[in-house]
């Protein structure tokens, strides 16, 4: 009997398969046409140019039901299974099946050949703590997956900043990795042991370039939102968070992979004057401001021991030309983990004589501003405070004005509208 139906048996008298795709992009689903599910842009959407909707879908760089997420000690194999055990070789960015049956994301691997090979490099001037970053770290990561989607998102931002045409797809696979690595990195934080002390260690200090990285340099280092009078410490918070882990963790540390970036490096007072006699000379005048109407006493010690810790570091970074042990990130993020809490209880409520001390440490920052994660910190920080003060304590920082606005011409950069 003839029928209008088309008839859904092939030749044979076999029902044809069924070739619709469950899990295809929105764009295929619309023109009922099969998907073949390549990410970032499917087959069908990369051959018309058009915009696949995978490209707006936040990438999840490892199941979130896997079972090896659930624990930040799981098995470094396990780390590299997937659910999804088909095999395509379409397109570079789809996982790829070994003779194992393990599936490969290519995406990851981009990542963390990209992290070995070149961002390492970036988190130190020095040969030995280079090494430190590009074997060490890694070596630790597979042990917790907490550091490896650490370093995998930091990766991800660089190579973002290396291929800004890929800007999008890489900052969403950088939050994703972000996000999940935080998220166990906070569930080891509460116990704290001698197996996990270093990785912490490590994703402690990651974490602190990836929060200004990921701003693109419109983030605060120290205050959370510029609209309103509420502040809070923002990213030095991630940096005090490793003086927290010091203080548990610090005898255990000491013996460990890590220790070389331990290691207490101090300047004399009189030596820092010889080796930088102007920078020395402002920041000893500065110390009038301990004597400032509106402290008291027990404010003017914290202010008094920060600026001699400010002091010191400024002896160091200027030392670091002639002596190559002392290293000018480890510097830089040192000081805000040493100076007293409550000198950022000042900056939190915006004490005047703090944010004058603050904005000369923007000068120590500058000293890296050539680094990828560092660049725009100093004249963030300096044009931040500047706002924040009244006219009556401009004077204050005057020369941390005129400096910064030096370099940023000497550099062929804009100052900003620092002055």
């Amino acid at each position: 009997m003839a029928t209008n139906k088309t008839d859904k048996r092939g030749p044979t008298g076999q029902k044809r398969p069924h070739r619709k795709s469950r899990r295809g992009c929105q764009q295929c689903k619309q023109a009922k046409i099969k998907c073949d599910e390549q990410k970032p842009s499917c087959g069908h959407c990369s051959r018309f140019q058009s915009k696949c909707s995978f490209l707006t879908t936040t990438p999840t760089p490892f199941s979130a039901s896997d079972s090896s997420l659930r624990s930040p000690e799981a098995s470094p194999s396990t780390l590299n299974q997937s659910h999804d055990t088909r095999c395509s070789t379409a397109s570079p960015s789809a996982g790829l099946i070994t003779g194992s049956g393990i599936a490969l994301d290519v995406n990851n691997l981009e990542l963390l050949h990209h992290y070995t090979t070149t961002t390492s490099i970036t988190l130190s001037a020095r040969p030995e703590l280079q090494q430190i970053w590009q074997q060490v770290v890694p070596r630790l990561a597979f042990a917790h997956n907490f550091l490896l989607h650490g370093i995998l998102a930091f990766s991800a931002l660089h190579l973002a900043h290396l291929q800004p045409e890929r800007k999008a797809l890489l900052y969403a696979e950088a939050s994703a990795h972000h996000d999940l690595g935080l998220h166990m990195f906070q569930t080891a934080m509460t116990c704290i042991t001698p197996q996990n002390c270093d990785a912490c260690f490590a994703f402690s200090s990651i974490i602190a370039a990836y929060a200004w990285a990921s701003s693109n340099e419109t983030g605060d280092l120290f205050f959370s939102d510029l609209s309103t009078s509420e502040v809070n410490v923002e990213w030095v918070s991630l940096l005090r968070g490793v003086h927290t882990l010091l203080q548990v963790a610090g005898e255990w540390m000491t013996n460990g992979p890590m220790s070389l970036m331990l290691q207490d490096r101090h300047i004399d007072p009189e030596l820092a004057n010889a080796v930088d006699s102007e920078v020395s000379a402002k920041l000893i005048a500065l110390r009038q401001l301990c004597f400032s109407p509106g402290l008291n006493v027990k404010d003017a010690e914290v202010l008094e021991k920060t600026l001699i810790l400010l002091q010191e570091a400024h002896g160091l970074i200027a030392s670091s030309s002639i002596d190559h042990e002392i290293d000018a990130v480890l510097v830089v993020y040192g000081w805000p983990i040493q100076v007293p809490e409550a000198f950022f209880t000042m900056v939190k409520e915006q004490r005047p004589e703090a944010l004058v001390v603050l904005a000369h440490y923007s000068l120590l920052l500058n000293k890296v501003n050539q680094l990828w994660y560092m660049k725009g910190m100093s004249r963030r920080l300096l044009k931040t405070i500047h706002g924040k003060l009244g006219k009556e304590w401009e004077s204050w920082i005057t020369w941390p004005l005129q400096l910064l606005v030096l370099a940023e011409f000497e550099g062929g950069g804009d100052s900003g509208g620092l002055l």
